[in-house]
Parts: C-alpha cells; structure tokens; sequence
C-alpha cells in the first residue's frame, strides 16, 4: 500500500480541487508505484460498482438506529461545551471583582474616602477653553512683544467700514472687514 493512498481514493472520487489534482497527476508521472496504486484503485472501484444494491436487513439498520439514539441522548445529557465554561468563568470574574472592590470599599475609613471638594458661592470660577484665546502684552519691551505690537496696529488699519446694503444678514450694525492694502 502506498503513502498517499487517501490521495489517490480522493484523486479517483473527484475531490480534489483542480490544484491539487494537477499536482497529484505530476507526483503520478514522477512515481510509477503511486501510478500502480492508483490503477489498481481504480480496478477495484469498478468492480464494485458492477456489483449489484442490496438493502441491508431491517434488524440490523434498527439496531445501528438505536445505539445512535442511545449514544445521542448520552451525548445530549453529558455535554458541557467550552462555550459554557467561559461563560460560567466570565460571570464569575465579574462577581468576585464587584464584592472584593465592594468589600474593599467599605473597609476604607471615612479619612481614607475620596471626598468631592466642594468651594464657597463666591470662589467658584468657570472652566474657560484656553486653546483658542489669544493674549496680547502690550506693555512688554521683548522684540516679541514689539512685533506683536507691529502686527496688531497693521491689522487694525486695514480694517474699512461696509456700506454695502446687499449684504444681507446684517442687523444694521457696524459691519467691520479687513482688505488687502
């Protein structure tokens, strides 16, 4: 017998994919005992199918029938998948995390508790977004400040009033715009 016998029964049943069927067929023109095996496979397998059906008898399908059965509802009552074990284990870790913390908790003196800080009425200041606020020290002497200084006044000149009444959206206030000088 060969080693690639469930190559050839596969080779000769059609299951293989086309792949490996051409790779199958070049192992069979390189190895002439592989090709032996496989005609010899194919032998037998037409002479078993020149052999005429037979159904086998009643008692013995019943019989296969029944220790199925048997082995299916053992199988049914005796089984415990993995999936359940980690489901088991998942709500146990939840469990033991939530009273030990619990039980942690509780075991911590009053001092030890973290304790919302709380201001007077009149301390209280607003949380300003300082990401977008621009600060100007106009009093500063550095170069930087000089600079600052320079830019704002540049800007501020440029700055001409809008007389244009086909804009709409203007609630008749001051319309300020900057224009290239």
């Amino acid at each position: 017998m060969h080693k690639d016998e469930n190559n050839a029964i596969r080779y000769l049943m059609k299951e293989m994919d086309p792949s490996e069927e051409m790779e199958f067929e070049k192992r069979m023109r390189e190895d002439e005992n592989l090709l032996i095996e496989v005609e010899s496979l194919r032998a037998t397998k037409r002479k078993l199918s020149n052999l005429p059906l037979k159904n086998p008898p009643k008692h013995i399908t019943q019989n296969i029938a029944n220790d199925l059965n048997k082995l299916q509802s053992k199988k049914i009552i005796t089984s415990f998948d993995v999936t359940s074990y980690l489901k088991l284990g998942a709500a146990a870790i939840v469990l033991l995390t939530g009273l030990s913390g619990a039980l942690y908790y509780y075991s911590l003196s009053p001092q030890q508790k973290v304790q919302p800080t709380v201001q007077s009425a009149g301390q209280i200041e607003p949380w300003v977004d300082r990401n977008e606020v621009l600060r100007f020290q106009i009093g500063s002497q550095t170069a930087e400040g000089e600079d600052i200084k320079q830019d704002f006044s540049q800007s501020y000149e440029k700055l001409q009033l809008v007389n244009d009444p086909a804009i709409s959206g203007s609630s008749g206030g001051i319309l300020l715009t900057g224009s290239p000088k």
